[in-house]
């Protein structure tokens, strides 16, 4: 996404020239030969409702010349509602042979453009050690900070079927033990083998890399290319848990939550979640996903055979895939205007337990309200 001063005084002037061109150029970068590959522009007809182009629709094409560059000539009559105030949202996108697709959002087109090159990402993914590693889509920075460019990874993994079984990112808000400030984190992606389940499918890498330039006296401008790369990683796991089938009071029978289906389900808004099991049983991991809640903080309470009970809190994983504010977001109102608030994130994890004894029951405690959850396992 490309964020521009939108200075409105020359739409309402004399000055406005409807057949004004604003060219918009950019260039593709490959091992591979690109000449002739297409580049899309798409433009969203309702204008820019948000902050990205997600609901654009095709409007032209280009092609790439033997030196990967390409161009789009825009008038400015198409770039600005001219039966109403506000300004249209545009997308420029293109898919390389190697499968890797990249794409830009431009809200609000008012000068020539010139784009950052397009990169065929080649992200080799693999997994060890649990953990998932890939080459990067732009050279990682020697210290996270919100401030210059910013780079962050996301990998979903999606099951044959098409379920969102796991969704881990590699750069987090986390607590700085030396300063005791919150701030951002390069992290592994972690994806072990409790995380794996009895699930199969591939491991998309996605990537988000944001350039800021300096403007002047007017402040800066930031572009963000959104990248998925061809590249895939098959992976399957061998691994049940026990809970799978288990009742859960809030769903009754069967529980959504233990089916082994990931689909969303409404939680209702519940603060607190129990499991039975039918007799003692040791504890080693619980693994939640697509847990929508506010709150980073959670806790579970293990209940042994003998009433004692042992308290294990965990810090949710608070990504920042969406930016610097991670928790917030623009939501659409009824009147269809957008609203300001907080964001219930999804949570994928895994918690190690260590109880040291048999536990006969599991109880869930979340500082915020979830809204809404794919599946909860509980392992041996």
């Amino acid at each position: 996404m490309r964020r521009v001063l939108l200075v409105i005084s020359w739409v309402l002037s004399a000055c406005f020239n409807p057949d004004d061109i604003l060219p918009v150029h950019g260039s593709l970068t490959s091992a591979d030969p690109v000449a002739g590959q297409v580049v899309r522009l798409l433009r969203d007809p309702a204008g820019a409702r948000e902050a990205n182009c997600a609901e654009a629709q095709p409007f032209k094409e280009a092609t790439a010349d033997e030196a990967g560059n390409f161009s789009f000539d825009v008038f400015r009559a198409q770039a600005v509602k001219l039966t109403a105030q506000g300004v249209f949202c545009f997308r420029v996108e293109t898919t390389f042979a190697s499968g890797t697709t990249v794409f830009t959002d431009l809200v609000g087109l008012s000068s020539e453009v010139t784009l950052p090159p397009f990169p065929d990402w080649r992200a080799a993914p693999s997994r060890v050690d649990g953990v998932l590693r890939f080459e990067p889509f732009a050279p990682l920075p020697v210290e996270e900070r919100f401030e210059g460019d910013q780079v962050v990874h996301r990998a979903e993994w999606i099951t044959a079927d098409g379920g969102l079984a796991w969704v881990v990112d590699d750069r987090v808000m986390a607590l700085n033990p030396v300063t005791n400030e919150v701030a951002p984190a390069r992290v592994p992606m972690a994806f072990d083998d409790f995380a794996l389940e009895d699930f199969s499918g591939s491991v998309a890498i996605n990537a988000r890399f944001t350039i800021t330039e300096e403007d002047g006296p007017f402040g800066s401008n930031s572009t963000t290319l959104e990248a998925r790369s061809g590249q895939t990683l098959q992976v399957a796991g061998a691994r049940a848990p026990f809970s799978r089938g288990l009742e859960c009071p809030v769903f009754g029978t069967p529980c959504y939550l233990t089916d082994g289906d990931l689909s969303a389900v409404d939680a209702g808004n519940t603060n607190g979640l129990i499991f039975a099991f039918a007799a003692p049983t040791s504890v080693s991991a619980v693994v939640l996903r697509g847990v929508e809640t506010e709150a980073s903080l959670m806790a579970l309470q293990l209940t042994d055979e003998d009433g004692g009970t042992v308290l294990v809190q965990q810090v949710l994983p608070t990504s920042l895939w969406s930016g610097a504010v991670p928790n917030f977001t623009l939501r659409p109102l009824p009147d269809g205007g957008l609203e300001f608030g907080p964001k219930a994130d999804a949570r994928f994890v895994t918690i190690r337990v260590d109880a040291g004894v048999l536990v006969e029951q599991v109880q869930f405690g979340f500082v915020s309200p979830v809204a809404r959850a794919g599946e909860i396992s509980v392992f041996e």
